[in-house]
């Protein structure tokens, strides 16, 4: 096996093992067995375990592709983007369990993640601004379009560790109730066509 596939095994191995239990108790000999790998040949493609989730982090984002995705034409499209992302958030829910005390151990990740968490930021401001120009939403002054991406960035941030911190089990069902949960957001707001294509979504999806 080349290089890359065996750089491949390994962070499959450390993604499932992450999220099975979590980044303290896998320990990079743990990931190399479960590669099938031994330690010295992990250590070859990472020096260590930070570099080892700094890598799955940069997988993450590229998935998700936030950055580079085109605003939404039509609420749908929103409605199905966000169930895709919490479904990558799924794949590698360890972040969403961790990323803050990872973070804190690690600051080249603390970099790469503030620095992403701002990006998005700005572009949430410009997405309701663009949800506003095509008459999708209507807002009573300028101030909600701040108070809905912050609100939208927080559930996007920490919907997993509020159900976690009240005790509750977390499984992909609950994951994907985030997405339902950022729509609600934009209830009170929506025009009659962008709720007419929200309805219209839901009975192709359920078709």
């Amino acid at each position: 096996m080349g290089t890359d596939g065996t750089r491949d095994r390994i962070l499959k191995a450390a993604l499932k093992l992450f999220n099975e239990a979590d980044t303290q108790r896998a320990t990079t000999n743990h990931i190399a067995r479960a590669a099938g790998i031994s330690p010295g040949n992990l250590y070859y493609h990472f020096r260590n375990k930070e570099e080892i989730i700094r890598a799955l982090y940069d997988r993450m984002t590229q998935k998700i592709g936030f950055a580079q995705k085109k605003l939404p034409e039509s609420m749908c499209e929103m409605k199905r983007y966000c169930l895709f992302v919490s479904d990558v958030w799924w794949e590698y829910r360890f972040f969403r369990r961790e990323l803050i005390f990872l973070m804190q151990r690690d600051e080249k990740l603390a970099k790469a993640a503030a620095g992403d968490n701002l990006s998005q930021h700005a572009k949430l401001l410009t997405l309701v601004e663009h949800l506003r120009s095509k008459g999708y939403i209507r807002l009573p002054d300028d101030d909600t379009v701040e108070q809905l991406a912050d609100t939208v960035m927080l559930y996007s941030q920490f919907w997993t560790p509020y159900l976690l911190s009240l005790g509750n089990s977390v499984g992909e069902a609950e994951v994907r109730m985030v997405a339902g949960r950022i729509l609600e957001l934009f209830k009170p707001y929506l025009s009659k066509e962008a709720r007419e294509d929200l309805a219209e979504c839901y009975t192709e999806d359920t078709r």
